[in-house]
């Protein structure tokens, strides 16, 4: 019976996340730090209350921060109840201000604010690729850590057309 209500009670989930992503009442001052929203087809939880089990067509938004992906489990501290990790499964896209990334798994530390991605791991930003065994995304600081990599970069063309000498009118000889 306990399965059924987690299940079929969405404004739970809702509040697990809304208190989860603020332990602390002083957060919300301190870091100014916005919940963690999770929408899936089902969720399960366990019965001690260390991780709640996403699935199907799972979207977590966190701030300026979309990942969708087929599985994500959300693990807690067991003191605090705050979130400590997200692990996200299957066709994981993290999408975030102007770059995208793709890969099979990604996990996301809450402490120090970053997502670890392998599993054919790729970000592109604008048409820029990057590529590699595993990357690191920090989310702070909008830079990621590239291991094992290639890196595609595409010139743009605005460059071309400074090099160009541009056609100026011509006078007309009398």
């Amino acid at each position: 019976m306990l399965r059924r209500f987690f299940r079929n009670s969405p404004l739970l989930v809702a509040a697990i996340f809304l208190m989860a992503a603020a332990p602390d009442p002083g957060a919300w001052e301190k870091g100014k730090r916005e919940p963690i929203v999770v929408t899936s087809d089902r969720m399960e939880a366990d019965e001690l209350g260390s991780t709640v089990t996403f699935i199907g067509d799972v979207t977590l938004k966190k701030e300026n921060m979309t990942l969708t992906s087929d599985h994500l489990v959300v693990y807690y501290d067991a003191a605090d109840k705050a979130v400590r990790e997200i692990e996200a499964q299957g066709n994981v896209v993290v999408r975030q201000e102007g770059r995208v990334a793709y890969a099979n798994k990604a996990i996301y530390y809450s402490k120090e604010e970053k997502i670890v991605l392998t599993g054919e791991p790729r970000i592109i930003e604008n048409e820029n690729q990057l590529g590699g065994e595993r990357i690191t995304m920090f989310m702070r600081s909008e830079r990621s850590i590239v291991e094992s990599g290639t890196v595609l970069f595409y010139q743009d063309n605005a460059m071309e057309r400074k090099t160009q000498i541009p056609d100026l009118p011509r006078r007309r000889s009398k």
